[in-house]
């Protein structure tokens, strides 16, 4: 007979979680706060008042906060080809201050039916570093609504050498550029290739548009309206191919391997809800699965620049019509997550429960609250280890398959309004995927293979053999936990495939050793601990306070509720069945 809600029996397991967490910052945390040096990125405050200033002194633009949408944008090819190639170094040495990666792009609209002005701002040190002007010259605005294109690309050498000059303006260095030999393209940019050399087989581009107002001769500010000077890093089509492949891999992956089966699980849970429901209470997870709605739903108002930005990087406008229309269409696919959640809740338990086996105490059983704590105490260690045991995985697929790591900047801190509320993250997939891929996902999984082995031995399979299904019954739903997480910018795309079948056989062992209250608040931890190194490495506004108190969040929330249940009843927690 063994206790779920018991610490650490041997220190064994203390060694293993030290072990873990000093790999863990070895392999992932030193790099990555290393890696910033000093470069942080701009908070959005501060990242508006460069843009509002730029647009005022630049281009004669009187705005306020209202009025400039401002959305961070991260050129993820090259990122990713930098990454790859091991040339990020050398990049951020010679190309990153100038022509950087990552951007605020701020959008204004000076006049009503004039056109969009919108500036690029460096994410790290607030520069104007590239802009287009969309704006009608007054002239053309009462005639067909449309810029022509510059009169001097009749003439191409006059033309290239008349739009580098009208680049200088804004401070370009025309002896780092030399005409790419081709003329205007249709909508009258010139392109420049750098003189300074390639990274790799990665060239820098320069583009400009000339408004045909545009006098070199002219000693008066030249004319914004039409006209633009932005900048490209163009990575070898090879690569261009090889990361849209994987993209498209990694959408089928996820269509087939992560949504087809959720939906398919979402009609088990109600199932199963239904037919263990002598063993269940439909009470069961209405809580967790409030809390997980609720912090879902401010995850997604919080990261509305980030959906900007991922209807941007698709080539989708990005105005507030759309952007509307893809919150409400995440809400829709959250709600059924909700769900799936709450379905999931009841039926796992009812699952377990009817195979003899009490993995999740209920508030009016004796013990509950002391259950919660230790369950907390548990999952600061095996937190550790399991972050241990990823840092060993990503650093062996890193050299023996050269996976690489690029940006998504829908994701980004910089796109959250609030970006310390990343925190709140953790605690939806610790809820949601605890409930759905372990406890009902290897209960339902566990049922079955012990079932048809039952029936097809005429008797209960021994110990041995139960042991060996319980553990095939972990695959399937961590299988389908790793495919969920195979469109983040990983790659191969197969990359994070490898790991999270590995991590959830490490959480399925744990929620049979430990109870649901382990591995949920050891998931919990896992995500928060990779979130507060982000919160730190990027240092935005509320992030250093934001870091320490959302670690020690899971603790305060167990002392919480184990004092909560303490003043209701404080008796221990019963003894379960048999040990598996």
């Amino acid at each position: 007979m063994r206790r779920i809600g018991r610490t650490f029996e041997h220190p064994g397991w203390w060694i293993a979680a030290g072990i873990g967490l000093v790999l863990f910052l070895l392999i992932q945390v030193f790099p990555i706060l290393g890696d910033h040096g000093g470069n942080r990125p701009l908070s959005r405050e501060t990242g508006e008042k460069a843009a509002l200033a730029a647009a005022r002194e630049k281009f004669g633009v009187t705005a306020g906060s209202a009025d400039v949408r401002l959305t961070h944008l991260s050129d993820s090819e090259a990122v990713g080809y930098f990454a790859k190639e091991k040339l990020t170094d050398r990049y951020d040495r010679t190309w990153a201050e100038d022509y950087p990666t990552d951007v605020y792009r701020a959008d204004f609209w000076p006049e009503a039916d004039s056109g969009t002005l919108t500036l690029y701002i460096s994410l790290e040190s607030g520069k104007l570093v590239a802009w287009r002007d969309g704006r009608l010259p007054a002239a053309d605005r009462a005639g067909t609504g449309e810029t022509p294109a510059s009169s001097s690309s009749e003439g191409s050498r006059e033309g290239a050498d008349r739009a580098l000059q009208y680049a200088a303006f804004w401070g370009v260095k025309t002896s780092d550029w030399e005409w790419d030999g081709n003329p205007a393209d249709p909508d009258g940019k010139w392109t420049f290739l750098s003189r300074k050399g390639d990274l790799g087989e990665a060239r820098l581009v320069l583009e400009a548009r000339v408004p045909e107002t545009f006098s070199p001769a002219s000693s008066a500010y030249p004319p914004t309206e039409g006209g633009s000077v932005t900048y490209d890093i163009r990575v070898p089509e090879a690569f261009s191919a090889y990361l849209a492949q994987q993209k498209r891999l990694a959408s089928r992956l996820n269509a087939i391997g992560f949504v087809l089966p959720e939906l398919v699980l979402l009609v088990l849970s109600i199932v199963y809800a239904a037919a263990r429901r002598s063993y269940a209470s439909f009470r069961r997870g209405l809580g967790l699965t409030a809390v997980f709605l609720i912090l879902y739903t401010a995850f997604y108002f919080n990261l509305l620049p980030g959906f900007r930005a991922g209807l941007l990087d698709e080539g989708i406008t990005g105005d507030d019509l759309a952007v509307l229309g893809l919150l409400i269409i995440n809400l829709v696919i959250l709600a059924c997550m909700g769900i799936f959640t709450y379905f999931s809740a009841v039926a796992g338990d009812g699952l377990w429960r009817s195979m003899g086996r009490n993995l999740w105490p209920r508030w009016k059983e004796a013990g509950y609250g002391q259950a919660v704590l230790t369950g907390m105490k548990q999952g600061y260690p095996l937190a550790f280890l399991l972050l241990g045991v990823q840092s060993v995985i990503l650093l062996g697929l890193e050299q023996g398959i050269g996976m690489f790591q690029s940006t998504d900047a829908s994701q980004s801190s910089p796109n959250m309004t609030l970006p310390w509320l990343l925190l709140a993250l953790a605690w939806c997939t610790g809820i949601s995927e605890e409930l759905q891929s372990r406890l009902f996902g290897i209960g339902l999984f566990r049922s079955w293979l012990l079932g048809g082995a039952k029936r097809a031995l005429g008797r209960p399979p021994s110990p041995r053999a139960e042991t060996w299904l319980t553990l095939a019954a972990m695959i399937p739903p961590g299988a389908v936990w790793a495919f969920g997480h195979a469109g983040y910018a990983v790659y191969p795309a197969t990359s994070r495939l490898i790991e999270l079948i590995v991590l959830s056989l490490l959480f399925g062992w744990f929620l049979l050793r430990f109870g649901l209250f382990a591995v949920v608040f050891a998931h919990i931890v896992l995500d928060t601990t990779l979130m507060c190194v982000q919160l730190m490495a990027d240092g935005l506004p509320g992030d250093r306070i934001a870091a320490p108190v959302g670690f020690l969040l899971p603790a305060a929330v167990a002392w919480l509720i184990w004092l909560a249940h303490r003043r209701r009843n404080g008796h221990s927690f019963p003894t379960e069945g048999r040990e598996t």
